[in-house]
């Protein structure tokens, strides 16, 4: 019970008691060793609580960490099909610059000009 009681009731028991000094150190003392293991109760169990958060936290990173790599493999797919219509456009619009010879015509000085035909082809316009 003493170890529960606020300061200022302590203190006044204690006066109301009329204990010896050493019976005084005594019940300080077991107030103090109940105050720590109470102390040390709390602690052990913000301990095991933090852990807790901890534990669900590093859960919750994972399953971002596979979100995130899921993303990426699908950004890096679907960078490779950009640089795959990339690479048929620039060889299409560099096949139609070509001349009969086979050369890249010099562009004029309004440079080349390119129209889109209704099939999705490219042409010089």
């Amino acid at each position: 019970a003493i170890v529960n009681l606020p300061v200022e009731d302590f203190n006044a028991a204690l006066g109301r008691a009329r204990l010896s000094g050493p019976q005084v150190a005594l019940a300080r003392d077991i107030r103090r060793r109940g105050k720590n293991k109470v102390a040390a109760q709390k602690c052990r169990r913000r301990k095991l609580e933090a852990l807790a958060r901890l534990q669900a936290e590093l859960g919750r990173l994972g399953r971002e960490r596979e979100r995130l790599l899921r993303a990426r493999g699908q950004a890096e797919r679907a960078l490779g099909a950009l640089r795959r219509d990339m690479a048929r456009v620039t060889a299409q619009v560099l096949g139609a610059l070509r001349d009969r010879d086979g050369d890249v015509p010099t562009p004029g000085a309004e440079g080349f000009g390119l129209s889109l035909a209704p099939d999705g082809g490219l042409g010089l316009g």
